[in-house]
């Protein structure tokens, strides 16, 4: 507390604040254009010349009077027969100057009442009169001194708080980009093992394009109608199989695409939720409201990821059931060419066969490398967001020590403006 009171000293030396103030009045005499006169002078300091002018100004208005500016002098004034009714029931007359030196005002007020000059000796009774309402005017020049530096402490208090807000956005700003490489993430993710069912899919796909493409080669290196024959059952059998395989597939699809339109319902209910908590939280802030909206969106990420895992299942399913298609298809086409052969054991055909399927191959396998390519692109995804993650992290621990430190300094500066109110008011 004791650094926190000297540093705010310092802070207050610095801007001037114990140095706005006058001396005690003292009577002189001084020369204004009319002649030297006895006066009521004050010396002020770090009050300009302006501003006691404008405190002159400003008290007379209290006394109805008007206030003369005499003709070829800066800052020099008389007021006549105005009645200070708070000294006593006799008219004034008043000459007043102003002058000011590197920044530090001197007032000089010259009192003539009943055809006296106001003097401790001529004007006993009323001099203390004469002197506090002296005193009120150098009080207002002062109070108005400290109006200037108020308003640009007030000013330095307003920039620090627009600082502040600034980093708080800033923070805010980080947490969104953390909440979308989250979703990026899982975007990736979900995509990913949309990709490794594919390249599953693919490879077996793959697999099979060889296994035909060598039973092919065999074929040509020796016909057998029995072997062609037992191929088509075989080949038959399969399709059958294929076939019992997409109608449980496609019973499956229609099960998932149920849960998913179940969970599309229950997304779309806690995206209202969320709007309306969010509604309430722009009316008043509130930390266990903030809170939960926050949990509120992390479910409803969570739901998406789960809907968004389903559809990637669903994706698998028709990836397999349109594999088993075009197996079935290639099934049906290696019937024909074997029951072409057995027509025909025409070797440039199987030859022919040969070419269509090796071609099948090559295909499939550089699917299967398109496959891979786009799973390595989603990883690598996974770990630029990851590391953007981080990043963010590491960037709201600086921006939270960032506020610390600029809320300290408001703190200080809401204290020197509060230190110039308080000694402003002493000259209220």
């Amino acid at each position: 507390m004791k650094t926190i009171n000297l540093l705010l000293l310092f802070l207050l030396l610095s801007l001037g604040v114990v140095a706005q103030s006058y001396s005690p009045i003292s009577n002189e005499y001084f020369v204004f254009s009319s002649g030297e006169k006895e006066v009521f002078k004050t010396s002020f300091t770090k009050v300009s010349a302006v501003q006691v002018n404008a405190a002159v100004k400003d008290y007379l208005k209290n006394y109805k009077t008007k206030i003369e500016s005499v003709k070829g002098f800066d800052n020099e004034y008389v007021v006549n027969n105005v009645v200070l009714s708070d000294i006593n029931q006799n008219t004034t007359n008043i000459a007043i100057k102003i002058t000011e030196l590197e920044g530090n005002a001197t007032l000089y007020i010259h009192y003539l009442t009943d055809d006296k000059i106001v003097s401790k000796a001529n004007t006993p009774n009323a001099f203390d009169g004469y002197t506090k309402f002296t005193q009120a005017i150098d009080d207002k020049a002062t109070f108005i001194a400290y109006d200037a530096l108020i308003e640009a402490q007030s000013n330095v208090v307003g920039d620090k708080q627009k600082q502040l807000k600034g980093i708080e956005m800033d923070e805010e700003k980080q947490h969104d980009a953390i909440g979308k490489s989250n979703i990026s993430i899982k975007d990736s993710q979900t995509a990913i093992t949309s990709l490794q069912g594919s390249l599953e899919n693919q490879q077996s796909l793959v697999a099979i394009k060889t296994q035909q493409v060598g039973d092919k080669e065999s074929d040509i290196a020796s016909v057998n109608v029995k072997t062609l024959e037992s191929n088509i059952k075989d080949v038959d059998k399969e399709n059958r199989d294929l076939v019992k395989d997409v109608e449980k597939t496609r019973a499956e699809i229609a099960r998932i695409n149920g849960e998913i339109a179940v969970a599309e319902t229950e997304l779309e209910t806690q995206r209202k939720g969320i709007a309306a908590q969010k509604i309430l939280l722009g009316v008043a802030a509130d930390k266990k409201a903030a809170k939960e909206v926050l949990s509120m969106e992390n479910e409803a990420a969570k739901m998406i990821g789960d809907i968004e895992e389903k559809k990637g299942e669903i994706a698998n399913m028709n990836a397999s059931i349109a594999n088993a298609q075009r197996e079935m298809n290639s099934n049906k086409e290696r019937v024909g060419a074997y029951q072409a052969e057995i027509a025909s054991h025409s070797e440039d055909a199987l030859k022919d066969q040969l070419k269509i399927l090796e071609k099948d191959l090559k295909d499939g396998q550089s699917e299967e490398k398109k496959i891979l390519k786009d799973i390595e692109k989603e990883n690598d995804n996974v770990t630029r967001q990851e590391e953007s993650i981080r990043q963010a992290e590491a960037e709201i621990v600086s921006i939270k020590n960032a506020q610390t430190a600029k809320k300290e300094e408001i703190s200080t500066q809401e204290e020197a403006l509060k230190s110039l109110q308080e000694t402003q008011a002493k000259y209220k």
